[in-house]
């Protein structure tokens, strides 16, 4: 709820509905979310205020438009085991982080031309946007460092091709959407890492690279042996990328 969204239904001045918004999250029947931002609290609450929303509902309600994604979605689709305390939420606006209830809410700045690729989904009565399988495992490979390495986004690749949830033709077309050649370099060579299937979109990816040399975790240093293959800088190492399937 909003301070205006507020004033519009009580039909009072904005300073006393700011004043009363105040004094409700005061008294425990209102949290601030951040500025002008309320949750309503419902009655099991109690007068102390303990209650925990599910962080993707409150996510919908900080900016819009949306969709949560990264690391976040990575683990919703069970894609990876680790769980990140700080929800991720992608956005072409500019917003600050926010911390409310004891979570952090990171806002992934997009530009238009990547902000695509998400699907609705609903929780507890409440809707809310996350990117799909496809663009989760792509914006993890575009950015590793927001889903906790590119390893993490290996397991996307690998999880997501095991139970046939990625469809191809799909991934094709994001990519293309993206503009990013480096992604071509990072799927080849991991789909060859990982021994996918993918033989006809391999060769194709192949050739579509960019020049120049790419990084395969482009938050790490430029260490490593060079792929001229996939004209990559492995800076992680292959054993790094598929131990977990060993653990």
């Amino acid at each position: 709820m909003t301070v205006t969204g507020a004033q519009r239904v009580l039909g009072t001045s904005p300073k006393a509905t700011a004043f009363l918004l105040h004094d409700l999250a005061n008294k425990g029947w209102l949290r601030r979310l951040e500025r002008g931002k309320y949750l309503i609290l419902p009655l099991e609450a109690g007068m102390s205020g303990h209650y925990t929303e599910h962080e993707f509902i409150i996510a919908s309600g900080l900016v819009s438009p949306y969709y949560i994604g990264y690391w976040t979605a990575l683990n919703h689709y069970g894609y990876t085991e680790q769980f990140a305390a700080t929800i991720f939420v992608a956005t072409p606006k500019r917003k600050l982080m926010v911390r409310t209830g004891g979570v952090t809410y990171r806002f992934v700045n997009l530009s238009q031309a990547k902000f695509f690729g998400w699907r609705g989904e609903s929780l507890e009565g409440h809707s809310f946007i996350i990117s799909d399988r496809e663009k989760t495992v792509l914006d993890c490979l575009d950015r590793p460092d927001l889903c906790g390495g590119i390893a993490e986004a290996v397991k996307g690749l690998w999880y997501g091709f095991q139970e046939k949830e990625l469809d191809t033709g799909r991934i094709n077309s994001y990519i293309e959407r993206m503009g990013n050649g480096t992604l071509l370099k990072r799927m080849g060579y991991l789909c060859e890492v990982l021994q996918l299937d993918l033989a006809p979109s391999i060769e194709d990816w192949r050739g579509r690279l960019p020049q120049g040399m790419s990084l395969l975790d482009p938050s790490l240093p430029a260490a490593g042996r060079y792929n001229s293959r996939w004209r990559l800088r492995l800076n992680v190492a292959e054993r790094e990328l598929v131990a977990w399937r060993e653990s």
